[in-house]
């Protein structure tokens, strides 16, 4: 699949910090900056795995930085971004990527697991939204940042409160972000995966479970991470630059009627 149709040098000397982009949806959006001439910031709890996707991105005259780093710990966000400034000076693209499903009965919740959840999926992304938020002020320059939500943050899926719960959150802290920082010239959007393809849901996914989660996507195909990556270059390219506030799943039309997964 083609990742983007824009030029090769539409980011030339910008930079873009990519949280959860070991691989999935994360690498695939890091790869596509690249792509484009972006020196790319890469985030991720997995080192190994980061450390060599950071080695496939690199480009002649292009920076890439590997950050390992826990995001589900209060503090580690903002030690990623002292990181990113320290290294590159400047962020011009955020990408809050990094991310973790919890499927269990109510009656099974723990606080130890929702505050891993709330701080990896919900807190990490406030945090680092604000810090980004005030580096673009200081520079002046504007900027813009994604949030990779889900449809998830729009409709309820069984088994999945607090999961459902953070990201539900984090579409609302997309539109307040957005309304509060339009005129600084900071957008702020939203990507709403539903069922993507991605070796993780490889493994986890028996024949059955993805047999019937097809059958309800209207496109009748699961999502590819180039699907999404796609969406978030044209989202921080100038081609978007009226798009801000907005929420965009990536679902082969699910959400346009419903979906009976689990």
């Amino acid at each position: 699949m083609t990742v983007n149709t824009f030029d090769t040098t539409l980011f030339r000397g910008k930079v873009a910090l990519v949280t959860g982009a070991a691989g999935g949806i994360g690498a695939a959006i890091a790869g596509a900056f690249a792509d484009l001439g972006a020196h790319v910031i890469v985030q991720d709890i997995d080192a190994g795995r980061l450390y060599r996707r950071a080695s496939e991105l690199s480009r002649d005259g292009q920076k890439t930085t590997a950050i390992s780093g826990d995001l589900s710990i209060p503090g580690t966000a903002d030690t990623v971004f002292d990181r990113a400034l320290a290294t590159h000076d400047r962020v011009d693209f955020l990408i809050n990527n990094a991310g973790r499903s919890w499927g269990v009965a109510t009656d099974q919740i723990t606080a130890e697991r929702t505050d891993e959840l709330l701080e990896l999926n919900f807190n990490s992304v406030l945090w680092l939204s604000k810090r980004f938020i005030a580096h673009a002020r200081a520079h002046g320059e504007g900027g813009s940042i994604i949030q990779v939500s889900s449809t998830a943050g729009i409709t309820g899926f069984q088994r999945r409160a607090v999961y459902c719960a953070t990201k539900f959150g984090v579409v609302g802290l997309t539109k307040v972000l957005a309304l509060d920082h339009a005129r600084d010239n900071i957008r702020v959007n939203a990507i709403l995966p539903h069922v993507v393809e991605t070796d993780m849901f490889r493994t986890v996914a028996t024949p059955q479970d993805a047999a019937t989660w097809r059958a309800a996507i209207p496109m009748g195909r699961f999502a590819q991470v180039e699907d999404v990556a796609n969406l978030a270059i044209f989202l921080c390219s100038p081609a978007a630059s009226y798009l801000t506030g907005g929420l965009y799943p990536v679902d082969g039309g699910a959400m346009a009627g419903s979906f009976g997964g689990e």
